[in-house]
């Protein structure tokens, strides 16, 4: 099959991960991230734990992300993401809990649409309850990509991960 460079996202659909779904055939060459969407992802989606939504193109998976509640130390912040007049030690936040590009697509775009998609459910989410972060604990080598979006490190990190948030809302009024 030939790949477009960049598939436009109006060639893209979004869905909920549902039984239905064919997953064997998605390989994102990191065995956690495809255990998880095998084995894990729709019974924590059943047991509302998190929501796992799959990308597809011309019936091929080709990307997954699944979406958590999270809150935010604000000792985690840089003093310019600070709400100084709010009271709160910590902020509430969405969290990409798992963003997965499979092997056979990546550097098409699909990334970064589903970051879009992200952005879009997150506003969408921040007009019926508080948030107004996004969250992410970033493997070393996936930094640079959310950087691009304008991600930061966490103040406050000493693990495997590098977690890092946006404040989306901040990012909007700027644009």
């Amino acid at each position: 099959m030939e790949l477009p460079d960049n598939i436009p996202k109006e060639q893209l659909i979004f869905s909920f991960l549902s039984k239905k779904d064919k997953l064997s055939g998605f390989d994102c060459s990191e065995s956690e991230l495809n255990e998880f969407l095998v084995q894990d992802a729709l019974d924590n989606q059943i047991r509302k734990f998190s929501v796992t939504r799959l990308l597809y193109w011309n019936n091929n998976i080709t990307g997954y992300f699944t979406l958590v509640n999270d809150c935010i130390s604000i000792d985690n912040l840089e003093n310019v993401d600070r709400q100084d007049d709010i009271i709160y030690r910590k902020y509430p936040a969405l969290k990409i809990a798992r963003l997965a590009t499979d092997k056979n697509f990546e550097n098409k775009g699909i990334g970064t649409h589903m970051v879009d998609e992200i952005f879009y459910i997150a506003f969408k989410i921040s007009n019926s309850v508080g948030c107004r972060i996004l969250t992410v604990d970033s493997k070393q080598n996936s930094v640079t990509f959310y950087q691009k979006f304008g991600f930061k490190r966490a103040t406050n990190s000493r693990r495997e991960t590098i977690p890092m948030y946006l404040d989306f809302h901040s990012a909007l009024k700027q644009e």
